[in-house]
């Protein structure tokens, strides 16, 4: 028996020292069997490092070199090794994950003996929390009767004593639970029971790198130093401490507390304590060496010598913009010193905090083709698997909701059979578009016989018209299949299912039945040959950890009732504790890590990042299921061999022991560095202490790190080809911006970049600098091809491209459509007003009536079944979802009613009476109506104008037959003659155009065009309040009229003439008493005034007809004064990126005119078309 520390700082070769004493061992006796024991994640390395050593001992130096004496361990391989045999280590082990599991099931069993805690079982966040509390209870040797006691001994108001005693229940459950498992804890417990029962009087044990043991290590260790031939136990530690613990501030203090406590344990036993050795110095830059000095000073307060500058130059300072340019930063100088020589193992980076960093790491590094190891746990939760069964519980809870369905379908582990995976997404993405649009949801919907039909709006048609589309109908009932066919069978069978077995089996079936299984070893498969280890790992890790929670589960629960909520609550508590073991993919690369872990100290450069105020030195972290003040409570009334890890407060005092293992990992220069922004929190960094005094003291100057520049040498950012393309285009942004010429050497770059394989990408990105939003001009030819020789427009159409002729290319041209959604849409109100007042009127045409022959009851009747009838029609879909869409159904059936109502009123005050609705001109997909307007174009080709009226009204006279045209409006709308003279409002005097062109006998003569405002209106309550008068007033008819004299207009409304004079309350007119147009009241064109508008609407549309198939798609949206409702209402905004604010981009700014100004130029020369801005590049 014996113990032997060996100590020394971090300028020490522990490693060395140990090696040496080894191999004395080895070599003392032949039976003598060597365990070196290191944390389990530096292992591997350690094996490496000391059979190297050991290696370079004997005379083989540069052979092979093999011993089977010496066994490099952690402490969970030491258990395998003396327990691989046993009954204990074939139980089922209680890994993170599945603890997590038991712990909720526990949770939610007995609830009814917690209070604080009753709730907490469906929260996986907590559960997951309080799993790792109660195994680090176990771990430190604490029961629920230390628990009990300690909530004893606080008195009765105290208020930690809910909380304590809630979780002395919970661990009493879970000593009993972990019993049939193998745990860390009982593993550990067995082994120290082995090892007395062994002869060990050969074993040597070494322990190094560690600085401090949970109290069931504590125990085993002890254990050791009783059984064993000698334990070494090597501590970063300047001084023994045998008497007393040091005490703060002391940059030892948790490996002096560790010497302390074993150094007594030891003197307990009575076992042979040899005098401490110190290892040797290890090879160290003399700045290194000074660092050292300095931490310890410093941190212990004592005095210091005066900095020298040159003893400096191997440890520097840097301030960055950002943590993505810090990182970029190391990169590059990791890049250019690998060039000079260096190798990337050579580098260790680390953070006391990854998180900031972690989403452009692989980025980073792969532009500047690094080789990388993060050495961060990445958490399973997110993994397409665990998403996949997350769904098929939530699909059961919500009732085939659209979000859980497509979540599952979106991990592409469920595909149909004999479909690949892009066509698989495609169908997917079809899919997701239709259940966008209708709404559909339920599991009736999903698993109904008949199929589902796709149906889109018509970007060619001038209404709502919804057209089938075959090949999209296929897509979507192959993806309604999969799910009808998969799913339900699943969900049965967890309905019928009596045991947890049974349940767990299912899953398990259902998976491999549907394909999941194969889908897996598929991407692993594919991940192999693409050589992502990484990748294919996950897959299978994924897929272990599940398998070993339903192991778990059938173990735990497997003969209980089945509790679907409980099933799933289980799975999900163990995923969420879940995470990948990671496994470099190259021994030589630049490890990534935080300076919590513990490393080998082999790395000449080490860059420490993230240096703020709030990482160096670490906020403490006092959020676990026990705070600092309660585990100092329960420490009151422990034995020194019971005990938890030190957390809040108190850890500080070991954060400069931490930082300093992590500066001194390097043996030739330390770079530490901190970004100024703080991208996560969009605020300010502040440098840490640390830093300021490293600055202070060593006499430090800190390097700026910034985007490279105009005036950034080639040498500064010399890099990768992909590295160096982004800074070429960040400096040539810069001198573009500053309207600087880019320097020679910059040029230089891309024009060799143009000769490597990044030629493509290079050209591409130079020209993003000089790129405008100018979407140039169509070649005339695609122009032709894109909409025909003989353009078939309607009007609307036209409209569109006089307000932005950019966005008629995309959504006439291109057919672009804004993804339809599931919403009750103005086009949707539109088209069902619509089609009611169609019908309606169309009914009474045909029984020979008008509105003005029935009563206000026969329309309230009416109009309900109309209602119903069109909202069972595709695209209506919506308005049969929801009690409450029902309710706006309803409401728009009151709406139409009073709409109806008001114009049978209207009616009875006039002569002109509905003759058609919905009438069409020119010929609208299939159908044609009335003829359409034709004219030749200048260069070839004609345009064909069609339409649809919603309402043609005529008074018949002997001579002629005078019409009104009424266009139906969800919003109030006013015939405007400078929108008209600019294109931007052709639909009023086309339609009048067209009437006036067919022939008839007596000729169709034009009396107006009208607006009339499809509203609910609200009438603010008042005594002399009349009903029937303010609903004519809220109804009335707006647009204009034509006429000579007052004697064309006497049947426009009966109610007043020229010679009695009057207003009218339901259309533009109003008479002087000495019988002319009060034009204050009144929306008048004489037929010479409209002559000369329908010209000019002429050659307006045959203008715009002209220049679309000249290719004219200029992006110079039409604009009076400062408005901007042209692109703010446009659906392509995310396209056009219009912004006047670069420069490049301009409206088409024109003036605004009255009628005046209108008349004098359209009765000047009517074919003269407005100015609009166009744009001289070519596309």
């Amino acid at each position: 028996m014996g113990l032997q520390f060996i100590l020394g700082d971090a300028t020490t070769d522990h490693a060395g020292t140990m090696a040496t004493m080894v191999q004395a061992n080895l070599q003392a006796d032949s039976q003598n069997q060597i365990f070196y024991l290191v944390p389990n994640h530096i292992k591997f390395e350690a094996e490496v490092d000391l059979l190297k050593r050991l290696r370079a001992q004997t005379a083989s130096v540069n052979g092979v070199y093999a011993q089977n004496r010496v066994q490099v361990l952690s402490f969970s391989r030491l258990a395998w090794y003396f327990l691989k045999n046993t009954a204990l280590y074939q139980q089922p082990r209680l890994d993170r994950a599945s603890n997590t599991m038991l712990v909720a099931k526990i949770l939610g069993e007995s609830k009814e003996e917690l209070t604080i805690y009753a709730g907490e079982a469906h929260n996986t966040g907590f559960v997951t929390q309080l799993a790792d509390q109660l195994s680090e209870l176990v771990t430190g040797r604490i029961t629920a009767e230390d628990l009990n006691t300690t909530v004893v001994a606080l008195r009765p108001g105290d208020r930690h004593r809910a909380k304590l005693r809630d979780l002395g229940i919970i661990l009493d459950h879970y000593e009993a639970e972990i019993g049939p498992y193998a745990t860390n804890a009982s593993l550990l417990s067995g082994l120290q029971q082995v090892m007395r029962n062994q002869d060990l009087s050969h074993t040597f044990i070494y322990l190094n790198d560690f600085n401090v043991f949970s109290a069931s290590e504590t125990g085993l260790v002890e254990t050791m130093i009783e059984t064993a031939a000698e334990v070494t136990v090597s501590l970063v530690l300047d001084k023994p401490y045998p008497a007393a613990p040091p005490v703060a501030p002391n940059l030892f203090l948790p490996a002096g507390r560790l010497y302390h406590r074993l150094y007594q344990k030891a003197k307990t036993m009575k076992v042979p304590i040899r005098l401490d050795r110190f290892a040797k110095p290890r090879p160290l830059s003399e700045g290194m060496k000074h660092l050292a000095d300095w931490w310890q000073t410093s941190t212990n307060l004592q005095p210091q010598a005066p900095a020298q500058t040159a003893q400096n130059k191997e440890v520097e300072l840097a301030v960055a913009t950002d943590p993505y340019h810090e990182l970029r930063t190391v990169a590059r100088q990791i890049y250019q010193a690998v060039r000079q020589g260096a190798r990337y193992r050579d580098f260790l980076i680390l953070a006391r905090r990854l998180d900031p960093y972690a989403a452009v790491i692989p980025a980073i590094f792969e532009e500047f083709n690094i080789p990388q190891f993060t050495d961060l746990e990445r958490p399973m939760k997110d993994h397409p698997l665990v998403v996949l069964i997350e769904s098929l519980f939530a699909i059961q809870d919500h009732d085939y909701q659209y979000q859980d369905v497509m979540r599952l379908l979106h991990t592409e582990l469920l595909l149909p059979e004999n479909m690949d995976i892009a066509a698989f997404r495609d169908a997917l993405d079809t899919t997701d578009n239709h259940l966008v649009r209708t709404g559909i949801t339920g599991k009736k919907r999903w698993t109904q016989t008949d199929p589902w039909r796709y149906f889109q709006r018509n970007p060619n048609a001038d209404d709502s018209q919804l057209d089938p589309e075959a090949d999209k109908t296929a897509q979507i009932n192959a993806i309604k299949t999969l799910v009808a066919d998969t799913v339900p069978q699943l969900l049965r069978q967890w309905q019928t299912a009596k045991t947890g077995r049974e349940a767990a089996a299912s899953l398990y079936q259902w998976l491999q039945t549907t394909g999941v299984i194969d889908q897996l070893n598929v991407w692993r498969q594919t991940a192999n040959a693409d050589g992502d280890l990484s990748r294919s790992q996950a897959n299978e890790q994924a897929w272990d950890t599940f398998t070993q929670l339903l192991n778990d589960y059938a173990t735990i629960l497997g003969e209980a009732d089945f509790n679907r909520d409980q099933f799933r609550e289980l799975l999900a508590a163990g995923f969420a504790s879940a995470t990948y073991t990671q496994i470099p993919s190259t021994l030589d690369s630049v490890v990534i890590s935080e300076t919590g872990l513990v490393r080998l100290a082999k790395a000449k450069h080490v860059y420490v990042i993230g240096a703020t105020n709030t990482a160096m030195p670490d906020v403490p972290n006092d959020s676990g299921v026990l705070n600092s003040e309660e585990r100092q409570l329960l420490a009151a009334q422990l034995p020194d061999d019971r005990f938890l890890p030190e957390q809040g407060p108190t850890t500080t005092l070991g954060d400069p022991f931490i930082n300093y293992l992590g500066f001194m990992a390097a043996s030739e220069k330390l770079t530490l560095s901190y970004p100024m922004q703080n991208t996560q929190e969009n605020s300010e960094n502040q440098a840490s202490p640390y830093f300021r005094q490293l600055a202070q003291a060593l006499q430090l100057t800190p390097a700026t790190w910034a985007p490279a520049g105009l005036g950034t040498s080639l040498k500064a950012v010399l890099g990768s080809p992909r590295a160096m393309l982004s800074d070429f285009v960040r400096a040539a942004g810069e001198a573009q911006h500053q309207k600087l010429p880019l320097s020679r050497s910059w040029q230089g770059v891309l024009a060799s970049l143009k000769q490597t394989k990044l030629a493509p990408l290079a050209q591409k990105l130079a020209g993003s600098l000089t790129y405008q939003n100018n979407p140039g001009r169509l070649d005339p030819t695609l122009a032709v091809q894109l909409y025909g020789r003989d353009m078939n427009v309607s009007v609307s159409r036209l409209e569109t491209y006089y307000r932005n002729q950019f966005e008629y290319f995309l959504k006439y041209g291109l057919l672009l459509q804004p993804r339809p959604e599931f919403e009750l849409s103005p086009a949707d109100t539109g088209g069902l007003f619509h089609a009611v007042l169609d019908q309606y009127l169309t009914q009474l045409r045909d029984a020979g009536q008008t509105l003005a022959d029935v009563t206000a009851a026969d329309v309230a009747a009416a109009v309900p079944p109309l209602v119903a009838a069109i909202t069972k029609r595709p695209g209506y879909e919506i308005l049969g979802s929801t009690h409450r869409m029902a309710y706006l159904t309803s409401r728009l059936s009151r709406l139409l009613i009073q709409v109806l109502t008001n114009m049978r009123q209207q009616q009875r005050r006039t002569g002109f009476r509905p003759m058609r609705t919905e009438l069409q001109f020119g010929r609208i997909g299939d159908t044609r109506g009335l003829p359409g307007l034709s004219w030749p174009l200048p260069h070839g080709g004609r345009v064909n104008v069609r339409g649809k009226i919603d309402r043609l009204d005529v008074y018949r006279e002997s001579d002629a037959q005078r019409f009104m045209v009424v266009d139906y409006k969800s919003t109030q709308h006013r015939f405007d003659d400078s929108d008209a003279y600019y294109g931007i409002a052709l639909q009023m005097l086309t339609y009048v155009e067209a009437m006036a062109n067919v022939p008839a006998d007596p000729p169709f003569v034009p009396a107006g065009a009208l607006y009339f405002h499809l509203q609910d209106p609200k009438f603010k309550f008042s005594t002399d309040l009349d009903l029937d008068i303010d609903r004519l007033k809220a109804f009335k008819y707006l647009g204009f009229l034509v006429a000579k004299d007052g004697a064309d207009l006497a049947a426009v409304d009966k109610t007043i003439s020229a010679e009695t004079g009057g207003r009218s309350m339901m259309v533009p007119l109003g008479f002087k008493k000495d019988g002319a147009f009060n034009y204050n009241q009144s929306n008048i064109l004489t037929p010479e005034d409209l002559s000369a508008y329908l010209l000019h609407n002429q050659a307006l549309i045959i203008d715009a007809a002209s220049r679309i198939l000249a290719g004219d798609i200029a992006l110079a949206p039409f604009q009076y004064g400062q408005e901007s409702t042209v692109i703010s209402n446009s659906d392509y905004q995310s396209i056009m990126l219009f912004d006047p604010a670069t420069g490049f981009d301009h409206y088409n700014h024109v003036p605004k005119l009255k009628r005046k100004e209108v008349l004098d130029r359209v009765t000047t020369d009517p074919t003269q078309i407005p100015h609009h801005r166009q744009e001289d590049s070519q596309a």
